[in-house]
């Protein structure tokens, strides 16, 4: 059995679940099961039909059972538990992902128990206060280093204990609980303990451990709590058609939700996985846009500045004025201020930067994806000092909160690299800065008491995006970024996401992001819970044309018209999409109410007299647009329409004199082609052959000219020029090109 037939038969088991076929579901496992000669799976596959045929049974005889449903909820999990289980002995035999690397390498070589780990942790921690109480210099710098090289690698050994570990019992649970309780045990050890069982239930279902991810997500100490709701969505989603049978964990998931500090550290947690959704469109934007402009950009800066002068002792604070106008010419200013609010808003503006920083040794652990940041690593041991610039730059690199803690530890070990010279002038560039860091931190603060929470989740997603995207072995494990954006879809969040104000959040997001079909289906999920306002069908319409689903925004639009009827913007959209749709005589009654309420409004002026030309009244569009010209002399968009419409209506001394005007400001293909067939009506055969070939050249080439030509056949039939001559005409269009 090769790889892709069990994937083809784990993936027809769960189809045949989730279709409700049950007995297709059983006929499957036991040939699965015979076939890897698993006699205890095959018993217990026997058991569960067994009980499954005394239902149908009992169902088919008319006898009621009250217990009917949890009964079949019991016989469903009992499958996917079934199939996870012969999913897994396949591959912990045969595949080389790290999950059934380190489950075969802990079959083999016993993994400590979880109070052993903590027993090792906490004389650890104990030996490292008596050090420290040791007078300074090398001896108890050497010793401090040695224990915590000991903690770091026990901490990492627990972690590949807790990655790779079967499914939990009760009592491995309750030792869970004691060791995220233990108050020798640091916050950064438990905070890798949520890491890694995280990791393991994105592996392997697990209820136990998930329900004991539901308890951490109230754990006294806010890290470890947050770590735990940022862990719950991706594996809910993860496993998000297997949830409707675990009714005691959606259960609980329904009282959580009424909890407000937890329904909205979840909704934050929710959109920041949005937003890391993002850092792909974000990186492009950056490595394509303006990183490459402003590279460009330099040499020219380097050519206007006096380098000498400005690296005077006078005058530093000084800037050149031609570097704003420098990048106001190359397009650069509005990407800046584009870069800087993306920043503000929390986007992952480093990531491209970081991605590059991420080939030391230390990432390839798997685990080291997930510390916390602590200059007490023993990894950056020769990295920090007593020195004050390295305070302020430790200072800086643990106070911002625009750098993850994957990213810290890189930033590190590429200050190590450096001469120790250049270290240490970055060290005090950025120490400068650290007191403006800290007062934006405060000010951050007092305008958002729950800056700090969303800071740590927001870190703690960036990392998690990091090992997805881009730890070496990230092939081995499902990308959870990948998925689609159907946060708000995950039905059992719903206690929480369907309450207005969140799911309003969340569609608010999705929709300033430009997501516009989340956002269009997060908003019809307000409407459906008695939420819809006129702003909310007027988004949910501006998101279906976005679409290009121009019929499903105008319905949207109506409805929004119907709550407000003198809303200009509405009605804009709503004569808009008529005209996309070809309904110019709806689009013209939404134009005259428009007209009503913004008489001085020219562009309404000019949409009223498209709509008359598309409905061929000619000379009710030819007023129109002479308000508009009267009313603006310089609206070319109303002189190309007087010049077509007069030209149409068989006003061919009027065409000529707008087109003339055109054509002497910037005039296109068009212009040139229909100014032409204009002086061909006039019988001024020399002028049109002249502005035809002006039409060639605008146009590129003959062929393209040609196609235009034929579209505009049948009006020049329609306005008397003798077809016979144009072949003719044509040629001499060749020959003059």
């Amino acid at each position: 059995m090769n790889p892709n037939e069990t994937s083809k038969i784990y993936a027809a088991v769960l189809d045949h679940v989730e279709n409700n076929r049950l007995k297709d579901a059983f006929d499957t496992l036991k040939s699965w099961a015979a076939a890897l000669q698993n006699w205890s799976a095959a018993e217990k596959i026997s058991e569960l039909e067994t009980n499954y045929r005394y239902m149908i049974h009992y169902l088919v005889e008319g006898k009621k059972d009250p217990d009917q449903q949890k009964i079949y909820s019991r016989l469903v999990r009992g499958i996917y538990l079934l199939a996870d289980d012969l999913s897994e002995q396949w591959q912990i035999r045969n595949s080389s992902a790290l999950f059934f690397e380190k489950a075969r390498i802990a079959n083999i070589r016993q993994p400590l128990s979880l109070n052993e780990y903590r027993d090792i942790i906490c004389q650890l921690v104990d030996t490292s206060a008596i050090i420290e109480l040791m007078p300074e210099g090398e001896e108890k710098k050497s010793r401090l280093h040695q224990n915590s090289i000991k903690q770091e690698e026990t901490v990492q050994d627990l972690f590949y204990s807790l990655f790779s570990s079967p499914r939990a019992t009760d009592e491995e649970v309750k030792a869970y609980r004691d060791f995220t309780s233990h108050t020798l045990i640091p916050t950064s050890v438990k905070c890798m303990l949520i890491s890694a069982l995280t990791m393991n239930l994105l592996q392997r279902f697990d209820p136990k451990k998930f329900d004991f991810l539901l308890e951490s997500c109230y754990h006294p100490e806010s890290e470890i709590a947050l770590r735990a709701v940022v862990g719950i969505v991706p594996v809910l989603r993860e496993y998000k058609k297997r949830w409707i049978h675990y009714p005691v964990i959606t259960g609980r998931l329904s009282v959580m939700a009424d909890d407000a500090i937890f329904s909205r550290r979840l909704v934050s947690v929710i959109i920041q996985f949005i937003q890391a959704h993002e850092t792909e469109k974000i990186t492009k934007k950056l490595t394509e846009e303006i990183l490459p402009g402003m590279m460009k950009l330099s040499p020219m800066i380097g050519k206007k500045i006096n380098l000498e002068e400005w690296m005077g002792e006078s005058g530093l604070e000084e800037k050149n004025p031609e570097w704003q106008k420098i990048l106001d010419e190359a397009g650069l200013t509005d990407k800046l201020q584009e870069f800087a609010d993306m920043q503000l808003g929390g986007a992952d503006v480093f990531h491209s930067t970081f991605s590059n920083l991420k080939n030391y040794p230390f990432f390839n652990e798997m685990s080291n994806w997930f510390l916390p940041f602590d200059k007490r690593h023993s990894s950056l041991h020769s990295f920090f000092s007593e020195r004050p610039e390295d305070d302020n730059l430790l200072s800086t690199l643990l106070n911002t909160t625009m750098i993850c803690n994957s990213d810290k530890y890189s930033f590190c070990f590429s200050l190590m690299l450096m001469p120790e010279q250049y270290r240490n002038m970055m060290a005090t560039q950025l120490g400068a800065e650290s007191d403006e860091l800290k007062k934006m931190t405060e000010e951050e603060l007092l305008l958002n008491p729950n800056q700090q929470e969303e800071t740590i989740c927001k870190q703690y997603i960036q990392d998690l995006y990091r090992f997805f995207k881009l730890f070496q072995r990230r092939n081995d494990f499902v990308d959870i970024f990948s998925a689609p954006l159907d946060y708000h879809r995950l039905q059992p969040l719903y206690p929480v996401v369907q309450r207005t104000a969140n799911l309003e959040r969340i569609a608010l997001y999705y929709f300033e992001k430009n997501n516009f079909r989340e956002a269009a289906d997060a908003y019809l999920m307000l409407t459906g819970m008695g939420s819809a306002t006129n702003e909310t069908w007027q988004k949910i319409g501006y998101c279906y044309q976005m679409l290009g689903m121009v019929k499903k925004g105008l319905d949207a639009y109506l409805k929004a018209d119907l709550m407000d009827e003198n809303n200009t913007w509405v009605l804009r959209r709503i004569a808009h999409c008529y005209r996309l749709l070809k309904e110019p005589e709806s689009a013209l009654h939404y134009y005259r109410r428009l007209e009503q309420l913004t008489p001085d409004d020219l562009n309404i002026q000019l949409n009223i007299g498209h709509c008359y030309l598309e409905l061929d009244q000619y000379a009710e569009a030819l007023n129109y647009y002479f308000k508009v010209d009267l009313l603006s002399h310089d609206n070319t968009r109303a002189w190309r329409s007087i010049a077509w419409c007069a030209f149409l209506s068989r006003k061919f001394d009027v065409a000529q004199r707008y087109y003339a005007q055109i054509i002497e400001n910037r005039p296109n293909t068009h212009d040139y082609l229909n100014a032409g067939h204009v002086e061909l009506c006039l019988l001024n055969t020399k002028k049109a052959v002249e502005l035809y070939v002006q039409a060639v050249r605008s146009a590129g080439s003959l062929s393209t000219f040609q196609t235009l030509f034929d579209e505009d056949l049948d009006e020049l039939r329609e306005a008397g020029v003798n077809m016979e001559i144009l072949p003719i005409i044509l040629d001499k269009v060749r020959y003059d090109t």
